[in-house]
């Protein structure tokens, strides 16, 4: 089996889905500049799923084997490659022959099934990785903050006497969690939240969530293509009511090419739209321009879209 380098977090089979030719245009806000890429070179890192080695064991830690995770998520997309030809042949097929009101695209068992794959891709991005290096830096902090307090008032931990419970087996410390270092130990914790997604399946909390809302597809036949992003499931929020996924009258939306879009929308206050659930809508270049947005806005760095058109930002 190949070494892999390039590692995406967003499917190459996605991504084309916004390009011509397998080639996009990026609009990246940390170099404030746009060009041409190819899917390839996108989305991606170096070796960006591969687990340190100081977390494997001997008999894993050679180049091909310690890239079991990178080669678990090439089968996954395999079969989500699949699942979204099939969305987007019935959305065309609706907007072809005029079936809004009468053909949905996806019953409840096959909403669960791409539950799976939304939830996937909402923990496996740079940004969850960030946030989660984010809090190991943070304990890693307070445990030098605690040292040095220790250290400074003369107190040998060793010697004080707590009046307090006797930890449990499920009792977790600071060298439990702080094993190697934060770089490697935040990069491992990543990992093994993808694992636990793959390996909950339709059960996981982020999939049921993603599931119970009311699923609504747009279609998209005006002239603005729609743009994806490093960080593809965008978050539209009600009021002050939170940007959860589970939030109160939140809508989550994830593009699904350059022609169709999916939104979810919470299914407490949008309990109206429950009769539409699974079918589909046309969108107005206004929906499209506001959407768009949502995925500037939101990225992580880099926004994508299959035209040279980022300057409808500022329309």
């Amino acid at each position: 089996m190949n070494n892999v380098q390039k590692q995406h977090f967003v499917p190459q089979c996605y991504l084309k889905k916004f390009a011509n030719k397998d080639t996009l245009f990026v609009l990246d806000k940390i170099e404030k500049s746009i060009y041409q890429s190819h899917v390839k070179n996108v989305a991606q890192q170096r070796y960006f799923n591969d687990f340190p080695d100081s977390f494997l064991p001997e008999e894993l830690k050679d180049k091909t084997k310690y890239q079991f995770m990178e080669n678990e998520l090439a089968k996954v997309e395999l079969r989500f490659g699949d699942f979204l030809k099939q969305i987007i042949n019935c959305l065309e097929k609706i907007e072809e022959n005029n079936l809004f009101d009468s053909l949905g695209v996806l019953d409840e068992e096959a909403k669960k099934k791409f539950s799976v794959f939304l939830a996937l891709q909402l923990v496996r991005t740079t940004t969850p990785k960030g946030q989660i290096k984010e809090i190991f830096q943070s304990l890693d902090d307070l445990k030098k903050r605690m040292d040095r307090a220790l250290f400074n008032n003369k107190i040998d931990i060793k010697k004080v006497s707590f009046t307090c419970p006797k930890p449990s087996s499920n009792s977790i410390y600071f060298d439990d969690l702080l094993k190697v270092g934060i770089e490697e130990d935040s990069i491992a914790q990543h990992l093994f939240y993808i694992s636990n997604i793959l390996d909950q399946g339709s059960d996981s909390e982020i999939s049921k969530r993603l599931s119970s809302h009311i699923w609504l597809f747009g279609i998209n036949s005006t002239s603005i293509p729609l743009w994806t992003s490093d960080n593809p499931i965008v978050i539209k929020q009600h009021e002050d009511f939170g940007t959860g996924l589970a939030s109160h009258g939140v809508q989550v939306v994830y593009p699904i090419s350059s022609k169709h879009l999916l939104i979810m929308f919470e299914s407490n206050f949008w309990n109206k739209l429950n009769s539409y659930d699974g079918m589909s809508i046309l969108l107005s270049k206004e929906d499209v321009k506001s959407y768009n947005k949502l995925q500037a806005n939101q990225c992580y760095r880099q926004t994508y879209s299959s035209e040279k058109n980022f300057e409808l930002l500022l329309t």
